[in-house]
């Protein structure tokens, strides 16, 4: 692996100043990397996709992004409705009001199924675009098996889907979710995930695992603990 994707993943360019040259841009960034033609082919696709002439799928997606990268008071809705507005303004359209109901609202339309499918696109382009000298060996690519667990609001909902863990009384606890993913080494990138509840059949790392071997490819390197 090159020094620079070493330094990458340890550290030297910490995570926060490769997002901060997202937040830092004017415009939309994404847009760069998620053309507006593929994220409305990925969610045409799954009947996901909604109009509008602010909160349309594109737009929300764009901002949506934005806001997972922000921390205070710029991870607000308050500020994701502010993105648009500049936006708008630097492109000489209509703004929209402030109220941050109809982001919201639109936010919840946002296909998963389509997200997913997004998330393994880019992160499969951009494996490929890796340089041999990112790769083990100048050909291998290496890819990273893990899994944890995520609490989430207590929900009925959630509770519904993830089951809080059994030795915690009705009520004192939170609904917990299972996680694996597939991380490539050279990129940094998740290349694919599964979510399951905390406990019961086929929710183990092996089970999602196997939801993922998609992710592999002949001549990878998998790389997981015991």
């Amino acid at each position: 692996m090159s020094n620079v994707a070493f330094d990458t993943c340890f550290g030297k360019y910490p995570f926060e100043k490769i997002s901060q040259t997202f937040l830092d841009d004017p415009a939309l960034p994404f847009a760069h990397v998620l053309p507006k033609e593929i994220i409305a082919q990925t969610f045409q696709k799954y009947d996901g996709l909604f109009g509008g002439t602010f909160y349309n799928t594109v737009f929300v997606l764009w901002v949506f992004l934005l806001q997972t990268l922000s921390d205070g008071k710029s991870r607000s809705c308050s500020a994701a409705v502010g993105r648009i507005a500049a936006f708008c303004h630097a492109t000489g359209k209509r703004m929209p009001n402030s109220d941050t109901g109809n982001y919201c609202r639109a936010r919840e339309k946002l296909s998963i199924d389509a997200l997913h499918e997004l998330v393994v696109l880019v992160a499969k382009n951009t494996e490929t675009l890796a340089p041999a000298g990112w790769l083990w060996k100048g050909k291998h690519h290496a890819k990273l098996v893990d899994g944890f667990t995520a609490t989430m609001p207590d929900t009925p909902k959630n509770q519904a889907r993830f089951p809080q863990h059994g030795k915690q009384p009705q009520g004192c606890g939170f609904p917990i979710m299972r996680v694996c993913v597939v991380l490539s080494l050279a990129t940094a990138m998740v290349i694919d995930a599964a979510l399951a509840a905390y406990q019961g059949k086929e929710t183990g790392e092996s089970a999602l695992l196997r939801q993922m071997f998609p992710a592999f490819e002949k001549g990878d390197i998998a790389v997981f603990d015991r």
